[in-house]
């Protein structure tokens, strides 16, 4: 029975230790996480992502920079599929910070997932309207009747809801089909479908097999997708001084994309994603929005309003239910420390 006591008592001095040394203990004494998990889609080559910040993170090493001190874990997801296996992670409790599109942001968060919206890593999206070559179709309004692909529940359902609506017509007007980007290019080579919605990148064209029907490169930049940074409401609460780190790595890559001088480094290593040299170039500081702006990832009014934007756009067209308090959802806190603690204050400023 002594020895029981003295067990039970050694158990419970030994416990809060046990979880520091789980935790992790930083220079000054705060807990740490051991792991800081990411997520982001993935671009079609292994070990890339999408957002070209994560690869200017990750080809220059700022995780590694800023968090291998303190002896923190970095665990990054490149999720095949997009924005709604992210949400779905995000769900199961797998993922901490994810930097993501619009639409499915705002998806998860009517959802029911708890996070916060803390930074603005790019904007001004393009998407490409893509037709079966055999079909000669020549603009939008020849879609109507046909069998037209864009995958729910990303960026491009929304573009591509927009786009119909600026040329008269809307999805009742087509054949929706909803497949991934890969699975939608692989059906319009075979002929299954005859248009798709997807990116940049425009494989289909080269291999004579699709033509451009329409891309979104004059549309207003509000109008155009957006990505966005958000962390779990646990994480954040946690360990906010991890948070505000985590938010100067991005703001740290995100300087460095928006200087002219860095343009064709950056499309050197867009390259590596997969994409074509010939098409990465024309979506990097191109037309009315210059690197700068292109990759301000600050949470000012505009990213503000272009949210509130897509919410009330979402909750019309029915693709949400729940309304989000957009002005209680973003966090500037994080963006507006780490620029101070960067030099950063007026770097963006207008």
């Amino acid at each position: 029975m002594k020895g029981e006591k003295i067990m039970k008592k050694w158990i419970k001095a030994f416990l809060p230790v046990a979880a520091l040394l789980v935790m992790g203990v930083n220079a000054e004494g705060a807990v740490n996480p051991r792991v800081i998990r990411f997520a982001y889609p993935a671009a079609t080559n292994p070990g890339y992502a999408g957002a070209p910040v994560i690869n200017v993170i990750n080809d220059q090493g700022l995780f590694e920079k800023e968090f291998a001190k303190d002896g923190i874990k970095i665990e990054q997801s490149y999720i095949k599929t997009a924005g709604p296996g992210t949400n779905e992670g995000f769900a199961a409790g797998l993922f901490d910070f994810a930097d993501y599109g619009d639409f499915a942001i705002v998806l998860g968060k009517a959802g029911g997932l708890k996070n916060k919206l803390i930074l603005a890593p790019s904007k001004g999206g393009n998407v490409y309207v893509l037709a079966r070559a055999a079909l000669h179709i020549k603009s939008i309004k020849d879609l109507k009747g046909k069998r037209v692909s864009y995958w729910k529940g990303t960026v491009l359902q929304t573009q591509a809801l927009r786009v119909l609506e600026a040329h008269g017509l809307t999805e009742k007007d087509i054949r929706q089909v909803n497949l991934s980007l890969a699975d939608a290019q692989a059906a319009l080579a075979a002929g299954s479908i005859d248009a798709i919605v997807g990116t940049y990148d425009r494989p289909l064209i080269d291999q004579g097999l699709a033509t451009l029907v329409y891309d979104t490169r004059n549309f207003p930049i509000s109008k155009r997708y957006r990505e966005g940074l958000v962390v779990t409401d646990d994480f954040a609460r946690k360990y906010p001084d991890i948070t505000r780190r985590v938010v100067k790595v991005f703001i740290q890559a995100s300087h460095w994309l928006s200087q002219e001088k860095n343009k064709e480094q950056l499309a050197q290593l867009l390259v590596k994603t997969g994409a074509k040299y010939k098409y990465i170039k024309g979506e990097i500081g191109v037309g009315n929005l210059p690197v700068k702006e292109q990759y301000n990832p600050l949470p000012n009014k505009e990213f503000v309003d272009g949210y509130k934007d897509l919410v009330q756009y979402s909750l019309n067209k029915r693709l949400i239910r729940t309304n989000i308090d957009v002005d209680q959802w973003v966090d500037k806190s994080y963006a507006d420390a780490a620029v101070k603690e960067l030099g950063l204050q007026n770097y963006w400023a207008k």
